[in-house]
């Protein structure tokens, strides 16, 4: 079966001494995006990018990529390294090479689900939600230990997240090239990340089927980031 991709990207400056973040970002949004968008080979007709709330990350940029075709063919291609290749050398850095200013770390995921709020299934993305949480995990091993994971997005978790006040959607993703952990969740929220609902997503995470679940997690990584441009067909959702 056919699954869409995900191309996730984070990012940071490598070497703060050759760039400030507004050069940085320059480059990324005038530059870089309508690379990606009009590349010659058609790669995604949406760019999304976040910046994490926690100035201290190590992932303080993030560049989703929604890809419609299935994700195996397509990360297999050889497309983004000829993107890559094809772009490697920028206009706001006077021809130098971006990588000696920024580090990339793209990792490629397929989707195994979209999970709308209540009310919001006949919304486009245009009306996405200016923050994400960002949950990456893997779950204790074994195949029953995945399976009671995976029931517990589909039969609790997610139908618990949308009951919290500016829940909008989550999206959710297996990473394909081995790399641990596999599984990614971006959850959407219509709204500012300090007004997020934490009190509630707290009681969520309390009842029992959550506790062990992220207690016996092997990795649990949750990041905040809020969105800070869109471009390209901006009513698409991820």
């Amino acid at each position: 079966m056919s699954k869409p991709g995900l191309l996730f990207v984070a990012a940071r400056i490598s070497d703060p001494s050759k760039t400030t973040d507004a050069q940085f970002n320059k480059m990324y949004n005038e530059e870089h995006l309508p690379d990606v968008l009009n590349y010659k080979t058609k790669i995604t007709d949406l760019a999304l990018r976040y910046k994490n709330v926690d100035p201290s990350s190590e992932r303080p940029y993030l560049a989703l990529y929604p890809i419609e075709e299935d994700a195996s063919t397509f990360f297999s291609s050889g497309t983004l390294e000829r993107l890559t290749e094809d772009t490697k050398h920028s206009k706001t850095y006077n021809g130098a090479n971006i990588t000696d200013f920024v580090h990339f770390d793209p990792r490629p995921y397929a989707k195994i689900q979209t999970f709308e709020g209540y009310g919001h299934a006949d919304k486009t993305g245009k009306e996405r939600g200016q923050t994400i949480t960002c949950v990456a995990m893997e779950p204790a091993e074994g195949s029953e230990a995945q399976a009671d994971f995976e029931a517990w997005y589909r039969k609790q978790h997610l139908d618990m997240l949308a009951m919290c006040e500016g829940y909008r959607r989550t999206t959710r993703y297996e990473r394909i090239d081995g790399v641990k952990p596999r599984f990614l969740a971006l959850h959407e929220w219509a709204c500012k990340p300090a007004d997020l609902p934490k009190e509630m997503v707290k009681q969520v995470a309390e009842t029992e089927w959550s506790r062990k679940i992220l207690g016996e997690a092997k990795v649990f990584d949750r990041d905040v980031f809020e969105l800070i441009e869109a471009q390209g067909d901006v009513k698409r959702k991820l």
